[in-house]
């Protein structure tokens, strides 16, 4: 088998012709769907290597993907290299680097593994933390207040082999969680201070939060200007979740041109 073939392709041939023989860990997106399922895609700026027997659409996705920030190298494979049959679980998304972090402190902590138990994704968008969670044996429940968010959510769990509780809620209109709940809460991406409290709440003792939003520096960057209301202070999640034994409190991060607050915490056990 060719060395293309061993390598993680897109695949964006039709799903049938997919199903039918395709290569070693490709995945498969048909071009048609590539804009509904942009988010199955890996961050912007990686580099793809991209199939398709149909050289005119090869070209059209590849320019397209070029567009959107993408390093496309377009692959050519034989029958010989599509001799694996049905669906694919490989995955070309990523959840959140910080996520990744957060859940091997916590599984450094642990000495193992990251204990596992009831989770929580809030503002969960498509849904790529809280598949990734399911993924590693958490129960999920993934939140959020668009039909079509928990929608993608849901297709990709499908997709993804895991299983998902979503559930459509408007956090800024219902700021409201059930206490003493989770093992672990994560909220990324996202910021509305009233829900600050109960989301301190939700987490069971001994439970851990995992939260990285925008900070204040990011809110000036070039044509992704934020509100002020959507972006940190330097200590304002710590003091958020003072009752929280901070294990990462970080302000000022960046990473992909943006500009982070992140912070883990542990909801100290009841004595």
């Amino acid at each position: 088998m060719s060395e293309s073939a061993r390598r993680s392709i897109l695949d964006v041939r039709a799903e049938e012709d997919f199903l039918a023989g395709h290569a070693p860990g490709a995945v498969n997106i048909p071009a048609p769907e590539l804009a509904r399922r942009a988010h199955e895609l890996p961050p912007k700026g990686a580099a793809i290597s991209l199939f398709d027997d149909d050289p005119a659409r090869l070209a059209i996705v590849s320019e397209r993907l070029r567009e959107r920030g993408y390093v496309v190298e377009e692959t050519w494979l034989g029958l010989a290299d599509l001799d694996e049959r049905g669906p694919s679980r490989a995955r070309l998304w990523q959840p959140s680097p910080f996520l990744v972090e957060a859940l091997e402190r916590i599984g450094a902590l642990a000495g193992a593994a990251p204990p596992r138990g009831r989770a929580l994704d809030l503002a969960c968008g498509c849904g790529r933390e809280a598949v990734w969670l399911a993924l590693a044996g958490y129960e999920v429940e993934a939140i959020d207040a668009l039909p079509d968010a928990l929608e993608r959510a849901e297709d990709l769990a499908r997709r993804s082999g895991a299983r998902l509780t979503t559930i459509r809620q408007d956090l800024k209109r219902s700021p409201a969680l059930p206490p003493a709940r989770y093992d672990l809460v994560t909220v990324l991406r996202f910021l509305h201070r009233p829900l600050l409290p109960a989301i301190r709440e939700s987490v069971a003792p001994g439970g851990f939060v995992v939260y990285e939003a925008f900070h204040r520096r990011d809110a000036a960057k070039g044509r992704r200007r934020l509100k002020d209301d959507h972006t940190l202070e330097d200590g304002e999640l710590a003091a958020a979740f003072a009752g929280c034994e901070a294990l990462i409190a970080r302000d000022g991060v960046e990473r992909g041109g943006r500009t982070f607050s992140q912070f883990l915490g542990r909801r100290r056990p009841r004595p």
